[in-house]
Order: structure tokens, then sequence, then C-alpha cells
């Protein structure tokens, strides 16, 4: 039996389109190869693919991310303060025995 060999090219567009068609078999079927195959080839191009390089992230951004922690707290206080009122409003200034 004799070895075939299949370009490159032939098993990015095999693999692409796997990932494109729900029925892998008639897949291999339309393009004459083993459905195992191209199993395989996917799994050898997610291994082959190489994880994008981390950008470092411009000091703008943590400036934005600090002052939207800072607003969160504000706003935090904020509605414990308007509770606070609404509470002691009610009371209508007198005291509260406890």
């Amino acid at each position: 039996m004799k070895k075939r060999y299949y370009s490159p090219e032939l098993k990015e567009q095999a693999v692409r389109l796997s990932y494109q068609r729900e029925n892998i078999k008639e897949l291999a079927d339309e393009l004459g190869i083993e459905v195992q195959r191209i199993y395989k080839w996917r799994k050898a191009a997610q291994t082959t693919t190489l994880p994008k390089p981390e950008r470092p992230i411009p000091d703008d951004t943590l400036e934005i991310k600090r002052l939207r922690k800072a607003l969160k707290e504000k706003e935090l206080e904020l509605e414990i303060l308007k509770k606070a009122v609404h509470i002691f409003s009610k009371s209508d200034g007198k005291s509260m025995d406890l």
C-alpha cells in the first residue's frame, strides 16, 4: 500500500472546513480522506497554534480600571448615606430608644 502525501494547504483547508461543517464524515468523503485523518490534522493544528504574545497593558487602561473602582466605592458610600438619611428622617428628629 502506497503512502499518500497531503499538501499543507489541503490539510489546512480540510481543518478549516471541518469546523464549518456539521458532518465531518461527508466532508471526508468529498475530499477522499479518512475521517480519522481529519481529526488527526485538527489536533495537530491546535497544538501547533501558538498563543498570541501578551501585549503590555497601557497605563491609560490601568488608570481607567483604578478610577472605575474608586467610582464604585463612592457610589456605594453615597447609597449608604442616602439610606441613613432616609432612616433618620422617618424618626422626625425624635431620639430612638434602644
